[in-house]
């Protein structure tokens, strides 16, 4: 079932990278550039590797949708799964064909589920990483799989054969840097990503959320329903001080429903008053 040999065909187009990221994240210039920095290398030495990226920042500022862009702007697979809280060193390294209900670890299943040897392999809440027991240590088996020098031979105790997952892209995140162990810190690039201030979450909100919301409520083609500007600015300064934007986020689809409540009351209102007697 894997895809031995299969890979995705990238693209390093410096122009069509930076339109992908900004259609779906506003500001993040720092991050931005240094993605475009990978696209730009990748183009003049014929691929991108041996690197491994952790995205650094307060909850809700975009991190996971980060490597989702990274992705599509190399136009290669992308394959998410996260380690907080994760105990067993078998979730990395595959359980030993003996045991009953034994299966491979998450980047053979990745290989598997992403038809391509060479996906974007985002590793979430790598600082909450578990410390070991009897199951092994997690974060010790993920150097192996994080290390350019030896990933190219890759060993998962289910198939018991090499797998070389060098061409993976690798991105990891955190919220904070000072809990991931050391030896995993040697081997990360940091980019570090900053909270939005009150612009910022003024036109993240009008371009990305409130649309979003009125959507998902059932609101977009009904006229009269929109935010104005002093109403998020109000509720970003009264109840979303947080630096991401996951607060506001659920606070703008409470409002979208209670909107969508007095909608569909005034509708039946306006029905019982027109009815015939």
């Amino acid at each position: 079932g894997l895809p031995w040999g299969s890979v995705s065909g990238e693209v390093f187009d410096v122009s069509k990278a930076k339109a992908a990221l900004d259609e779906v994240h506003f500001g993040m210039d720092d991050v931005k550039e240094r993605i475009l920095e990978l696209v730009a290398v990748g183009s003049l030495v014929g691929g991108v590797r041996d690197k491994i990226l952790c995205l650094v920042g307060p909850p809700g500022t975009g991190k996971t949708s980060i490597g989702a862009s990274i992705a599509q702007a190399l136009g290669r697979e992308f394959y998410r799964f996260s380690v907080g809280g994760l105990g067993d060193v078998a979730e990395i390294k595959g359980h030993r064909r003996t045991y009953v209900g034994a299966m491979p670890g998450k980047p053979v299943q990745c290989l598997k589920a992403t038809k391509k040897f060479n996906p974007v392999v985002l590793i979430d809440e790598v600082d909450k990483l578990g410390r070991g027991g009897t199951a092994g240590d997690p974060a010790s088996a993920l150097l192996e799989l994080l290390d350019p020098s030896q990933n190219a031979a890759f060993l998962d105790h289910y198939l018991d054969v090499p797998v070389d997952l060098s061409r993976c892209l690798f991105v990891c995140t955190a919220n904070d840097a000072s809990l991931i162990p050391g030896p995993l810190l040697d081997r990360m690039e940091f980019i570090q990503l900053a909270g939005y201030d009150l612009e910022d979450k003024v036109a993240i909100a009008k371009g990305h959320l409130v649309p979003k919301a009125l959507e998902e409520a059932g609101l977009t083609d009904t006229k009269g329903v929109s935010f104005d500007d002093d109403a998020l600015v109000a509720l970003i300064r009264g109840h979303a001080r947080e630096a991401g934007v996951r607060t506001l986020q659920k606070l703008v689809e409470k409002i979208g429903r209670k909107m969508a409540l007095r909608v569909v009351r005034d509708g039946d209102e306006k029905a019982m008053a027109t009815r015939p007697e």
